[in-house]
């Protein structure tokens, strides 16, 4: 399966005093092609201190997708 993502939002904070942050949510179909991925990942660098990284997955089924656009759209 094609392993394009689409990256829908990211965001970098780097204030003074505060690690830098890196924020990012992207979508993807599974392995499958059966299912859309949405992704959340949480990276934080501070001098002296290890990387922090955090990501979330949530899956959902294309067909109970388009279901509920259909049935939502109006």
């Amino acid at each position: 399966m094609n392993d394009a993502r689409l990256m829908l939002f990211q965001r970098h904070e780097n204030t003074p005093h505060q690690p830098l942050r890196v924020h990012e949510l992207e979508a993807r179909l599974s392995d499958d092609g059966r299912s859309l991925v949405i992704s959340r990942y949480l990276e934080q660098y501070q001098p002296g201190r290890p990387t922090a990284r955090r990501e979330v997955s949530h899956q959902v089924p294309i067909a109970a997708l388009l279901r509920w656009m259909a049935k939502e759209g109006g």
